[in-house]
């Protein structure tokens, strides 16, 4: 342990969490105890917060949930609520070691996204973009699982293929639970907007937050029917974990943040153009107007790679009707504190909307960005002069230099307002 300690860049440290030691108690309390020199404590987690670009980023990924597990939002579990009655194959894993943060080393982190902004910015742009790889490819995997559910002949699922769609799962609520435990230590990263990165950083997350509540809470959606199937290999694909993870985040930024904060971070939410109210409410149980009904299809077998297998009889059990979802079914799980800050979130949203809905003046379809088409243009780059909204330039820029349309390099962006008429 003193080697992997010494040299936290050489990787060992990695390969010791990451094959389940750090979820030891003990091995957490050395990590964060007084046997281990302070400027090696920092050390070790200023490495941990590189970009997660050309690295084991899943492995590093993995020990900051860990160092959050039991603070966050609805986060004190051992096992997910829907596998209470079922027995896990090994006791060992890690995943069912029971929570232990280390207060100290968030501190460290803490200290370090505060004071330095440049890595602040380079991090969590990084943990962005694998958030949106991760559940890109989870929502392009269930859609072929749905393909195979909906074919009449016999089908198959590949067992590899279902265990990549719950590590992409699993991925994506990790990298939520470690930007949760990021907005909870240093607001300021995406609220203050005196720090160069933080309006876009709060963009950037909000439009990845609506894009996972649309995709998970609309009912009978692909999501939906994918979780009713009950696959073996998709164990743990359900709404809990994931709806719980962006919950607690959007608790952080609408609710516990300062008034100047809230409001800042409403805003951004209403106007990412993804954005539904339902899918809110739909966190309280509160049905939304936006789902049709349609039949759950049968349980495609699943089976080795070139194998087929006829569908299961038992899966046609798949047809009951679930229960909706609701924060208020998880009495041992979310606490009432937990409860109530989701209503007043919902309060505050509710009017919020109201009075965005009543001040939005209608824009033109020469005006808006033609990058996302939400936007109106408000940004021109140098040399070559072409137009987007500042929004989607400055994540372009966090990632290329190149002009999005005609590939000149960009050597500045300046702010643009249509002539007057």
């Amino acid at each position: 342990l003193r080697v992997c300690v010494s040299h936290p860049r050489h990787g060992n440290l990695e390969a010791l969490v990451g094959t389940g030691s750090g979820s030891d108690p003990s091995v957490l309390y050395l990590l964060g105890s007084v046997l281990m020199f302070a400027f090696r404590r920092v050390a070790m987690m200023r490495n941990l917060l590189a970009p997660y670009e050309q690295r084991p980023w899943a492995q590093t990924n993995w020990i900051l949930v860990r160092l959050w597990r039991g603070c966050g939002f609805g986060y004190r579990y051992t096992r997910l609520p829907h596998l209470l009655k079922t027995k896990p194959e090994d006791a060992n894993l890690p995943s069912l070691q029971k929570p232990c943060p280390s207060l100290l080393l968030q501190r460290h982190m803490a200290e370090l996204l505060r004071m330095d902004k440049d890595m602040a910015a380079s991090f969590l742009n990084s943990v962005l973009n694998q958030l949106n790889w991760a559940f890109s490819e989870f929502i392009g995997m269930i859609q072929e699982i749905q393909q195979a559910a909906e074919r009449p002949e016999r089908n198959f699922v590949d067992t590899r293929q279902l265990k990549v769609c719950a590590t992409c799962f699993d991925l994506s609520v990790s990298l939520l639970r470690v930007l949760e435990m990021t907005v909870t230590l240093v607001p300021d990263i995406f609220l203050d907007w005196s720090r160069p990165s933080a309006e876009l950083l709060l963009r950037r997350l909000a439009q990845l937050l609506n894009q996972v509540l649309n995709r998970v809470t609309a009912e009978k959606n692909l999501f939906d029917r994918v979780v009713n199937l009950r696959l073996p290999g998709l164990e743990s694909v359900d709404h809990y974990p994931i709806l719980v993870a962006v919950t607690g985040i959007l608790v952080q930024i609408l609710v516990d943040g300062e008034k100047q904060g809230t409001s800042r971070a409403a805003s951004v939410l209403l106007s990412d153009p993804c954005f539904q109210l339902h899918s809110i409410q739909h966190l309280l149980g509160e049905p939304g107007d936006s789902s049709r009904p349609s039949a759950i299809p049968s349980r495609p077998a699943v089976g080795s790679l070139g194998s087929s297998v006829a569908p299961s009889a038992a899966g046609n059990s798949a047809s009951t009707e679930r229960k909706h979802f609701s924060l208020h079914a998880y009495t041992d799980y979310i606490s009432e504190e937990e409860k109530q800050k989701v209503e007043v979130m919902l309060t505050f949203l509710t009017e919020e909307s109201k009075q965005a809905a009543a001040s939005t003046a209608p824009t033109s379809e020469e005006d808006l960005c033609p990058i996302c088409y939400a936007h109106s243009i408000s940004a021109i780059f140098k040399p070559c002069s072409h137009k987007s909204c500042k929004a989607c330039i400055n994540q372009h820029l966090m990632n290329s230099k190149d002009c999005f349309f005609c590939k000149a390099t960009i050597t500045g962006v300046e702010d643009y307002s249509k002539p007057a008429s």
